[in-house]
């Protein structure tokens, strides 16, 4: 396994899911979880910048942050422009997929991010992309 998955204590890369709707956090955490990554779960952008920091001080780093960018509170976009600014340079910065239902696939295209996933999507897909980004 690639250290740069595995930073942590743990043994499985780490996958951020950020999206409001807590119905795909649960499919695609216990999706992750089969497929043996650790995933934690977070319903808008300053609950997730809070678990980054948490994990940051136990010197643990995501592999991949899934991004929701519609949401209430701070939305996607807001949430990887701080994630950004705060980033600890040492650490490879996460990738970033972005979970979109297709009205802000402009907005995600220029975010800079490996890979954009529109809505409705097949949970197989999203591992295929997450297993790329990991490997």
């Amino acid at each position: 396994m690639d250290d740069d998955c595995d930073r942590g204590e743990g043994h499985h890369p780490i996958v951020l899911v950020v999206d409001d709707n807590p119905a795909i956090r649960d499919m695609v955490a216990w999706a992750l979880e089969l497929d043996g990554y650790e995933p934690a779960e977070a319903a808008e952008g300053q609950e997730a910048l809070a678990w980054v920091d948490n994990a940051v001080r136990e010197g643990r780093y995501p592999s991949v942050i899934l991004l929701d960018l519609a949401m209430p509170g701070m939305d996607g976009e807001t949430f990887l422009q701080r994630l950004r600014s705060q980033w600890e340079p040492a650490y490879p910065f996460p990738q970033i997929v972005v979970i979109t239902a297709g009205t802000g696939l402009t907005t995600a295209a220029a975010l800079d991010v490996q890979q954009v996933i529109v809505k409705p999507f097949h949970v197989r897909d999203l591992l295929d992309v997450i297993r790329r980004l990991t490997v």
